[in-house]
């Protein structure tokens, strides 16, 4: 525990100071795409369901050190500079928000306008079409709720086939794991009736249905529109958010390129970039499915994977890093990601 306080002492004290500041200056030029997905007033309410949520006031406290201590950029500025070496200003970081969760429009757009912070929201077609929660939340909310004391995993191959416990959290988050695994090889339709199913093995109400929560979680169209008109990007995110890199290359194909396109037709604009959703599994992403952004059109296209972006870097394979509430901690996450460390 004193070991742990020290080191959590140590580290405030290099973020205050100039030490870490001054160090970057001795690397090459980069820039970091930060990664958020739901802003709320307070996480425990929303964690049963989302899980990936922040809460607002840690989340106005970033903005506020982004705008005070580094250089807030767009995504296109750091696909530029990924592309051709354009000149960013020192210590750029781009935001970026992954699925298209309703409060990125009633919570973080405010926060984001106070601080003159531009970002780009990365929107899961599908959920904001239909008004339903994203597979994987839909997943979450089934193991965190169920009174049943097993679900038995059925994908198709009865070699693979077999019952978890669902007695202590460890055995439920195992669970949990082990289903979108399967979820995260399923595309569209054939992915709704895997979790439509789990569903009914658990016995729970659907979350992610229009009867429980009709646009309750996710933006609208309108919302959308409104980010864009307030002068953020819209971005893709597939249309049902698999694991792009486990399915099949004409499924690749249409859920990435299928959803450029119908953004593009709700918002009326061109839809230059792109992220990797990465429910579960690894790799997230391939020289294919590369390829196909590509072809596509994209400009650029964000991983999950952390590091800093540098000149050079592939455009359509932009490295990102998560945030942790603490603001020191994310002060230090981004002071060191400029270092060149992965946090």
């Amino acid at each position: 525990m004193l070991a742990s306080k020290s080191k959590r002492w140590f580290k405030k004290a290099l973020v205050r100071s100039n030490i870490l500041r001054a160090a970057s200056r001795l690397f090459a030029p980069s820039a970091v795409i930060l990664s958020y997905h739901s802003i709320v007033e307070d996480p425990r309410v929303t964690d049963p369901i989302l899980g990936i949520s922040r809460d607002r006031a840690s989340f106005e406290a970033h903005m506020q050190t982004l705008a005070r201590n580094f250089s807030p950029v767009t995504v296109e500025d750091v696909a530029q500079f990924a592309k051709s070496g354009r000149k960013l200003p020192p210590r750029a970081v781009a935001v970026t928000f992954d699925d298209g969760f309703a409060d990125n429009c009633e919570v973080a757009l405010p926060i984001l306008r106070r601080y003159g912070v531009p970002a780009t929201f990365y929107i899961m077609v599908d959920a904001v079409e239909n008004g339903i929660l994203p597979w994987y939340c839909r997943l979450r909310f089934a193991f965190n709720t169920t009174k049943k004391p097993e679900w038995r995993k059925l994908d198709g191959n009865a070699t693979e086939n077999r019952s978890y416990s669902l007695g202590s959290p460890e055995q439920r988050k195992a669970a949990l794991t082990a289903a979108w695994e399967v979820g995260a090889r399923l595309t569209g339709s054939v992915q709704q009736e895997f979790i439509a199913q789990v569903e009914k093995q658990l016995e729970v109400e659907a979350a992610g249905s229009p009867d429980y929560a009709p646009h309750g979680f996710m933006m609208t169209w309108e919302q959308v529109r409104a980010l864009k008109k307030a002068g953020h990007t819209i971005g893709a995110h597939t249309l049902s958010h698999p694991n792009v890199a486990q399915v099949s290359q004409d499924e690749a194909r249409s859920e990435i390129a299928g959803s450029k396109q119908r953004l593009e037709a709700e918002i009326g604009a061109p839809v230059d970039h792109f992220s990797y959703p990465h429910p579960a599994l690894n790799p997230q992403w391939s020289q294919q499915t590369l390829e196909i952004t590509r072809e596509a059109g994209f400009k650029s296209a964000a991983l999950t994977t952390c590091g800093p972006v540098r000149a050079g870097d592939e455009p359509l394979a932009l490295k990102r890093i998560y945030t942790p509430a603490d603001l020191n901690q994310f002060t230090w996450n981004l002071q060191c990601t400029f270092l060149g460390r992965s946090v």
